[in-house]
């Protein structure tokens, strides 16, 4: 199933085309290229090689797991509306708490780096990260 994936994958990258960055000798096929061949090759290592006995995460880990995958699709759904700054922020903060990050640390770093992220992409960069309702810089 993970080798049928990569090949959809790859041969899906290959359709794209140029985007607003343009295109040339690197452009917008190439990442995704690479990751699905890269999946291409570790789905034919897991077929030719199997693991003897997998191990199962706790349950614990198991419900962290699923907690990171829906904070990340919800991070992917405000992201446009609150903007990159604030949807930074909640992620950080709610990862920092899954994994029992100490809170005076976690609170000052869940918004300075989003802050200094923002700053460095739209003013050094000049890739606009989206502002949402706060605004950004």
């Amino acid at each position: 199933m993970c080798l049928a994936l990569g090949f959809w994958y790859t041969f899906e990258a290959r359709t794209f085309d140029g985007t607003a960055f343009g295109s040339g000798p690197v452009g917008p096929k190439t990442l995704p290229t690479g990751v699905g061949v890269i999946f291409c090759t570790l789905a034919a290592y897991l077929i030719i090689k199997p693991s003897p006995g997998p191990t199962w995460p706790s349950a614990k880990a198991t419900w962290q797991i699923g907690a990171v995958v829906v904070a990340s699709y919800l991070y992917g759904k405000v992201l446009e509306t609150t903007g990159f700054i604030f949807a930074s922020a909640a992620m950080a903060i709610i990862m920092g708490l899954l994994f029992k990050a100490p809170p005076k640390k976690l609170l000052p770093l869940a918004f300075l780096f989003p802050i200094l992220l923002a700053f460095i992409f739209n003013n050094w960069l000049e890739l606009r990260l989206p502002a949402g309702w706060w605004g950004g810089f």
